[in-house]
């Protein structure tokens, strides 16, 4: 499971783990968001929010036939996968936000890690100035707020592993397979960047 607040680049560092490595799968569940563009079209299925398909994401979660399934805190846009998602077996790559850690910790996978990724402050500030088009002021401040939210809840975990997805995505993603496999140490310096992080945002 990839947390970590917005704009650090969870998805860069997922797509970048999958290419490398073909035991690695991204999970590529739905959305009731608008689709920003093209490019976004390989990480969801997006599903239009109206109240048909509303009612039909209800009927799959009453039926358990949801792996996962939530409504953004912030954008109450509808995200979830189903099992079909999940391939044959191969490690999955997951997008999540605490809330839904939570609820995925309690489902019988076979092993399960958090991975909370995050970059220092100057360089994702430059992330986020560099797509601020995407979101309006209101937008931007309770985005914010969850990644205060985020970060918080990551620092109160002991079973983190933090990554450091400043500028290296090759070592970044050398070390999240690392991870993934059960042979890295973990990063005291990237939890470090994260508690920076938290302390910049407050």
């Amino acid at each position: 499971m990839f947390s970590g607040p917005f704009a650090v680049g969870k998805t860069t560092l997922m797509q970048s783990v999958e290419k490398a490595s073909d035991d690695c799968l991204r999970i590529r569940g739905f959305t009731t968001r608008p689709c920003r563009s093209s490019s976004e079209e390989e990480n969801y299925r997006f599903v239009p929010h109206n109240e048909e398909n509303l009612q039909a994401i209800i009927r799959k979660a009453v039926n358990r036939e949801l792996v996962q399934g939530m409504v953004h805190p912030t954008t109450r846009f509808v995200y979830g996968s189903e099992l079909a998602d999940y391939g044959d077996g191969t490690t999955v790559l997951l997008d999540a936000v605490p809330k839904a850690v939570e609820t995925i910790e309690q489902l019988p996978f076979r092993n399960s890690r958090i991975i909370e990724v995050v970059a220092s402050p100057d360089v994702w500030h430059s992330r986020v100035t560099a797509r601020d088009d995407q979101h309006d002021e209101s937008d931007m401040q309770a985005r914010i707020k969850e990644a205060r939210h985020n970060l918080k809840w990551a620092l109160g975990r002991d079973n983190v592993v933090w990554i450091d997805n400043s500028e290296d995505i090759e070592g970044a993603t050398s070390y999240t397979l690392d991870v993934i496999r059960g042979l890295a140490v973990p990063s005291d310096r990237a939890r470090l960047i994260g508690k920076e992080f938290f302390v910049k945002l407050a």
